[in-house]
């Protein structure tokens, strides 16, 4: 199987130039610039740009968590960025899982 992340990408372009305000778009990308381009600047702000889209939208809250996390060693910024998805969705258990991860291994705080 070939991937085609460079039809993916201007996929995902093309989206966001049709709709800025698609945030699963800007998600997307972000998530083939971090993994695939290794273009932590790119990902970050194409996560930056689906939460200004759409400040509800915990994916966007959650991936720019882990990328300041594990890519910026930004420990405060990803704790901001996880309490962000929780206050957009209190019952997203994916948010609450990560947030006590981080709490857990990085802040040594157990009671969150």
């Amino acid at each position: 199987v070939r991937k085609d992340f460079d039809g993916a990408e201007a996929a995902y372009r093309a989206a966001i130039a049709a709709d800025p305000g698609y945030p699963n778009a800007h998600v997307s990308l972000g998530f083939l610039l971090k993994y695939e381009r290794k273009d932590v600047d790119g990902a970050e702000a194409a996560y930056r740009a689906a939460i200004a889209a759409d400040p509800g939208y915990t994916d966007a809250h959650i991936n720019l968590g882990l990328l300041l996390q594990s890519e910026r060693k930004d420990v405060d910024g990803a704790e901001a960025a996880y309490r962000a998805a929780i206050a957009a969705d209190p019952g997203d258990a994916k948010a609450h899982t990560i947030l006590g991860n981080l709490l857990e291994h990085e802040r040594k705080d157990l009671d969150g």
